[in-house]
Formats: structure tokens, sequence, C-alpha cells
């Protein structure tokens, strides 16, 4: 009879273990993401691209989205303070209070390094004025140490430049002015490079990037994925055969 009675225990003690395991998922239905405001990307209404990939893939595990839209320093600040369960995106470095899923989201334009005189090599911006777009933080794959100058907007990071306010400011590729107005000089300072959503490295967090990547494996198996993307091209580019 006692052993019954410590058999029964046990099973009491396990089955209470394994329901306190799924019981932060099951609060997780509707999480919040922080993100910074990128045309056609993210938007505050929710609209962009990489809200509604990230909104079908959370859906499909049956998780909804509350959206905290504000620029990139702040947005990260939400994260690192827990105020947000996920950053929408960033690429991918160690750091052990992120956790990375399988899934990427999407394939980052190259950055690149914008400047009215002629730049032959990166040592030139030594103790030189570079700007970039507020908590980008671009100075730390440079290869000399700059004065740095963060700027609210990349209009006003070019106009920066154009007044030679600025020795350099960095860019995405596909941001930089029209030529013909306003000709450049630039070099490379990344190549495309992955962007994933970020996760808090918790045993919440790690189960999100589980689901997130359940919901990416099943809209691409489903072709949705290309769907969302509505350019063959445009979905070719961000490469979803390269996942980790």
């Amino acid at each position: 009879m006692h052993v019954l009675k410590f058999y029964f225990a046990i099973i009491r003690c396990s089955c209470s273990a394994l329901l306190l395991l799924f019981i932060p998922m099951a609060m997780a239905k509707t999480i919040t993401v922080a993100a910074s405001p990128w045309a056609g990307l993210t938007h505050a209404d929710g609209s962009g691209l990489y809200f509604q990939i990230f909104r079908e893939a959370m859906a499909t595990q049956d998780i909804q989205l509350t959206i905290r839209l504000s620029n990139w320093k702040r947005a990260k600040h939400m994260f690192y303070a827990k105020r947000a369960d996920v950053l929408l995106a960033d690429y991918f470095h160690q750091d052990l209070n992120r956790f990375y899923p399988r899934w990427h989201l999407d394939y980052d334009e190259s950055v690149q390094v914008y400047s009215v005189q002629p730049l032959t090599d990166l040592l030139q911006l030594k103790d030189q004025s570079v700007g970039w777009l507020l908590g980008y933080d671009f100075d730390q794959y440079l290869p000399v140490p700059v004065k740095p100058y963060e700027v609210a907007t990349e209009v006003e990071g070019f106009m920066l430049l154009q007044h030679q306010r600025l020795a350099a400011f960095i860019s995405y590729q596909n941001h930089q002015p029209d030529p013909k107005h306003f000709p450049l000089f630039s070099l490379e300072l990344m190549s495309a490079q992955p962007l994933y959503p970020l996760f808090q490295n918790d045993f919440q967090g790690r189960q999100l990037a589980r689901a997130y990547d359940l919901g990416m494996a099943q809209l691409k198996e489903s072709g949705r994925l290309a769907e969302l993307h509505q350019s063959k091209q445009r979905y070719l580019r961000a490469h979803y055969d390269r996942i980790r």
C-alpha cells in the first residue's frame, strides 16, 4: 500500500512538473514585438512585409502580436529591459541575452560607407566624424575609431554629408540618394547578411523561437512565404535555402 501511494505521488508530481513546462507558452498567446519603422517592411499600423511574415509564422502556432514601433535604439532598450518578447530584426551576434531561431526573416542589403570625397580605404576615417541611424552602432564594424554622430533619419544623415558636416555616412545600399542629384563615393562595410527576429534567452523565448521556426517551415512548404514577397526575385534574394 505504501509503495502504491508513493507511486501515485510520483505520478502527480511528474504531471504537475509537465504542466508547469507548458504554462509559459499557454500564457504567451499574445507577445510584444519591438521594431523600428522601415518603408515597406515595418509600419506603425502593423503592416509591412516583415510584420506580415512574422505574424503569419506565429499565427500557425496560435500566437498573436502586439507591436511597439520606435527608433531602433529605443526598440533595443525595450527588448533588453524585457519589456518586449521579440526584437525585429538584427544580425547574428554572440550575445547571451539573445536567442536566435534557425530561420532568418530576410537578407538585408549590403551596408555602404558613403562620402563626398574619394574614399579608398576605411582606415582614412580614423578620428573623423561618421554618421549612422540612431542605435545602429555601425562603428563596431569599422577598423578604426571614429567620432560617432547618430541621426534620427537617413535624410538628415545624407544632408549633413552633403554639407560636409560628416566625413562619411553609413547606410544600406538601397537607401542611397539618386546619384544624378547627389553623386557619392562608397565602400562596402558589410556584405548582405541574414536578419533574424531576436527572442529572449529564457525558456519562453526558446519556445517562441521554436514556434517561429515551425511556422516559417509551414509557410515555405505551403508556398505562402513566396506569395508574401510578391516577387520571385525578392523571394530568391531572401535565401530561405540557407537556414541555420
